[in-house]
């Protein structure tokens, strides 16, 4: 999976970035009198957004199509006779999945960081602010910096949940013998519109039995605002968390026992 993804997204990664550097040089053009520069700079602009799309599109595109043909297609008569478990054929699509989404995420930042004119700043300013910040280190920075990982931890499952949501509709939609995309599109509505409820049902529960009364706390709010913010972050992480393992014990289960592949 990952040689495949290297196949498929080094062109792609790599025009991104040859495009922001393009872009970086070319964006003066828009400020030329010149209509042959504005319309070369225009041009870069124009295709550095297209391979920015195309790379989050053909992402998505990526997933369906390694777990739709590796697990449930004609590569499935192969990859469900390996010695391993189909939590572990799972866990390794998953994995794939979300280190390409991650790792396209990364280009994208690195690509308008190219872009971004870097020419008036000073950086003997910026060293001197990290040297400050790092030498005053306290409970502030403490949370910002658990704040950040609380963010890229939020990041990572939710865009595993992501996928799992997919998952579980294509294993859904591969029981039926006709219209199995269009059963997994039905399926991947109707998983949505239960989990909905189900989570509107569960946080209306915990207000009426006072389990989030500590929202309602307005003195402890303004006393431990970071402590309230940790707690609201956390409970996100782990919620998401439940429904994906939801999802993925669903996949599991069609994988393990009602595996159609004719």
């Amino acid at each position: 999976d990952f040689r495949a993804m290297w196949k498929q997204f080094s062109l792609i990664w790599g025009a991104a970035l040859v495009l922001a550097l393009v872009n970086r040089f070319t964006l003066d053009g828009q400020n030329s009198t010149s209509m042959v520069g504005e319309q070369t700079s225009g041009l870069m602009i124009f295709a550095f957004t297209a391979v920015m799309t195309a790379m989050f599109v053909i992402a998505i595109l990526f997933v369906v199509q390694r777990f739709s043909k590796g697990l449930l297609g004609d590569e499935g008569y192969l990859m469900h006779t390996l010695p391993v478990r189909p939590w572990e054929l799972i866990g390794s699509k998953l994995l794939c999945a979300v280190a390409t989404t991650l790792l396209s995420i990364v280009v994208a930042i690195c690509s308008i960081l190219f872009i971004v004119p870097w020419d008036g700043v000073n950086w003997g300013e910026v060293f001197s602010g990290l040297r400050y910040v790092l030498s005053h280190w306290n409970s502030h920075a403490t949370h910002a910096f658990f704040f950040l990982l609380e963010f890229l931890l939020f990041l990572c499952v939710g865009t595993a949940q992501s996928y799992l949501h997919l998952y579980l509709s294509m294993a859904i939609g591969h029981l039926f013998n006709k219209n199995r995309v269009a059963m997994s599109v039905v399926a991947y509505i109707a998983i949505n519109a239960i989990i909905s409820a189900l989570l509107s049902f569960l946080g209306a529960a915990g207000f009426r039995f006072g389990f989030f009364d500590i929202i309602n706390n307005t003195e402890f709010f303004t006393s431990r605002p970071e402590a309230v913010i940790h707690a609201t972050s956390l409970t996100a992480i782990l919620s998401i968390s439940l429904v994906g393992a939801v999802y993925f014990a669903g996949t599991e289960y069609i994988l393990r026992k009602k595996l159609n592949l004719e």
